[in-house]
C-alpha cells in the first residue's frame, strides 16, 4: 500500500457535485462502520462495487471474485460516477464510494485486518480520497500528524497505518474513496499524472501547540467518573484532544489506557483493552471493517 501522501489533483466542479449529493440525499446510505464513531454520523455510498452490488457497505460482505462495475446508485449520480472513470483506470478498481462525515471522530485504528482470507490479487491494497466538500473542521490524522486535504486533491491513503478522521463541525464533509487491488506501479491506477509529495505536505499539516501537563492531568481525572454508559463520550473527549493539542505519540490509545488503570471498574479496563485489540491488532471477518475515513 502506497504510503499516505499527496499524489495529485483533479477538477472538481462544485455545483455538479451538489446537484449529485443532493439527489443522493434520497438514497439509503450505509452506516455499517458506526463502532467506528465518537459522536455523529460516518456513513458512505458504494459507486462501484463487486458485480455492480450497492450491498450494505461492508467490505468483506461483497464477493471479490466478482469484477468491480457501476452499482445502481452510481448510475443515478452522473457526475461522480465521471470523475471516477475520466480520472482512474478501473481494471484494478474494487470500490468506489461516497463518505459523509457530520460532527463525529473515529477511533483511532487500522484498517484491513480481516483480508487474509480474500485472495491476494482481489485485496484492496491502494486507497485514494478526493476530497467533493470539506471545510476547516474536517481533518485527518496518521500516527501523531494531523493534517487536511482539499477539494480536488487526491490522496494516497495508507489505511494499514494507525489513522483517524474528524468532522468537528455540524457541516457535512463527503469525500470520494477509491480502493484498488494491487497494481505494478501505483501510477496504474489513475489517467492524470502523478504528482507525488512523497509524504504529507507541510502546508496541510495543523499545527498544534503541546498539551500541558494539566491539560493531561484533567484528562486522566476522567477516570473517576468513565463507566460502561459514558466510555464512548469520554474515548470522544480525548480523541477531539488529539486533533486541538499534541500530546505525543500514541496520544489517545496511551491515555485512555491511564484513564483504565486509574479507573476503579473492572468493566471499563477489560472493555478498554478489548478496543485496542480490535482496532490496533486483530479483527475477524466476521466484524465490520475495511473501512472509514
Amino acid at each position: 500500500m502506497a504510503d499516505t501522501q499527496l499524489a495529485g489533483r483533479v477538477d472538481i466542479d462544485p455545483a455538479a457535485v451538489a446537484e449529485d449529493l443532493a439527489r443522493a440525499a434520497g438514497f439509503r446510505f450505509s452506516e455499517a462502520y458506526s463502532d467506528y464513531l465518537c459522536g455523529g454520523l460516518w456513513k458512505s455510498l458504494m459507486l462501484f462495487a463487486s458485480g455492480g452490488e450497492g450491498g450494505d457497505g461492508l467490505i468483506t460482505n461483497y464477493d471479490h471474485a466478482r469484477k468491480s462495475s457501476v452499482t445502481a446508485f452510481g448510475e443515478q449520480l452522473p457526475y461522480l460516477r465521471q470523475v471516477v472513470e475520466r480520472n482512474f483506470h478501473l481494471e484494478n478498481l474494487n470500490f468506489a464510494r461516497i463518505a459523509e462525515m457530520t460532527n463525529s471522530v473515529t477511533v483511532p485504528h487500522r484498517d484491513l485486518l480481516e483480508l487474509e482470507d480474500i485472495p491476494q490479487e482481489a485485496r484492496n491494497a491502494h486507497r485514494m480520497h478526493i476530497p467533493l466538500e470539506t471545510n476547516e473542521g474536517a481533518l485527518f490524522t496518521e500516527d501523531n500528524v494531523v493534517y487536511r486535504m482539499a477539494v480536488g486533491d487526491v490522496w494516497f491513503f495508507d489505511a494499514s497505518k494507525v489513522h483517524g478522521a474528524a468532522a468537528l463541525t455540524t457541516r457535512s464533509r463527503t469525500h470520494l474513496i477509491l480502493d484498488f487491488t494491487d497494481a505494478a506501479d501505483a501510477a496504474d491506477v489513475v489517467r492524470f499524472p502523478l504528482e507525488l509529495s512523497g509524504g504529507i505536505p507541510e502546508d496541510r499539516i495543523s499545527k498544534r501547540p503541546s498539551l500541558t501537563d494539566a491539560e493531561l492531568e484533567a484528562l486522566y481525572r476522567l477516570a473517576d467518573v468513565v463507566d460502561l454508559e459514558n466510555y464512548r463520550d469520554v474515548l470522544g473527549l480525548v480523541i477531539k484532544k488529539h486533533y486541538r493539542r499534541d500530546g505525543g505519540e500514541d496520544f489517545v490509545w496511551r491515555t485512555l489506557t491511564e484513564i483504565g488503570r486509574r479507573c476503579p471498574d473492572q468493566a471499563v479496563r477489560t472493555k478498554i483493552q478489548e478496543e485496542l485489540r480490535f482496532f490496533l491488532m486483530e479483527r475477524s471477518a466476521q466484524t465490520t471493517d475495511g473501512g472509514t475515513s
